[in-house]
C-alpha cells in the first residue's frame, strides 16, 4: 500500500510542477493567444507604421483619433475599425478625401462586448453620408476598442 501512495504522491507533484511551468510560459507569451475560434474577423484601417514611438507621435499629430499596436520592431497606427465591407469602403473614401493613404488589415476579435458595440456603430455608419457623423462614429469606435479590448487585455 505504501508503494502506491508514494507513486501517487510523486505523480501529483510532477503534475503540479508541469502545470506551473506550462502556465508560466503561456502567461509570458507575448504573441497572439487564440483560446477559441468564437470571434469574428474585423477590418482595421491602417494609417502607417513607424520604427519608434516618438516618430509615431510626431507623424500622427494631424489625426483626431487613432490606436496603435506595437509589433516586434514597429508601431502600426490604425485609424478605423469596421465589421462591414460597405462601411470599409465608406471609411476608406472618407480617409482618402482627407488625403490619407490607408491599408486594410483583418484581425480576429473575440471580445463579444466590443463586437456587439461595433455592430451597433456599423449600423449607424451604414445609414449616413455626412462626413462629420462618419468622423464622430469612427472616433467612438476607436475609443470603445481601447476601452474594451486594451482595458481587458484581450
Amino acid at each position: 500500500m505504501k508503494k502506491y501512495l508514494f507513486s501517487i504522491f510523486v505523480a501529483l507533484i510532477v503534475g503540479f510542477v508541469m502545470a506551473k511551468v506550462f502556465l508560466e510560459q503561456y502567461d509570458s507569451y507575448q504573441g497572439i493567444k487564440f483560446t477559441s475560434n468564437s470571434g469574428e474577423m474585423v477590418y482595421f484601417i491602417k494609417f502607417n507604421s513607424y520604427p519608434s514611438i516618438k516618430e509615431m507621435e510626431k507623424n500622427t499629430l494631424s489625426l483626431t483619433n487613432y490606436i496603435y499596436k506595437k509589433n516586434v520592431d514597429v508601431y502600426d497606427v490604425y485609424i478605423g475599425i469596421t465589421n462591414d465591407y460597405e462601411n470599409l469602403i465608406k471609411l476608406n473614401n472618407y480617409f482618402s478625401s482627407l488625403g490619407y493613404n490607408t491599408f486594410t488589415e483583418e484581425f480576429l476579435i473575440t471580445n463579444k462586448e466590443f463586437l456587439l458595440e461595433l455592430k451597433n456603430y456599423d449600423s449607424i455608419l451604414k445609414s449616413t453620408e455626412d462626413t462629420v457623423v462618419i468622423s464622430s462614429i469612427n472616433s467612438q469606435i476607436l475609443e470603445k476598442y481601447e476601452e474594451l479590448i486594451n482595458g481587458s487585455k484581450d
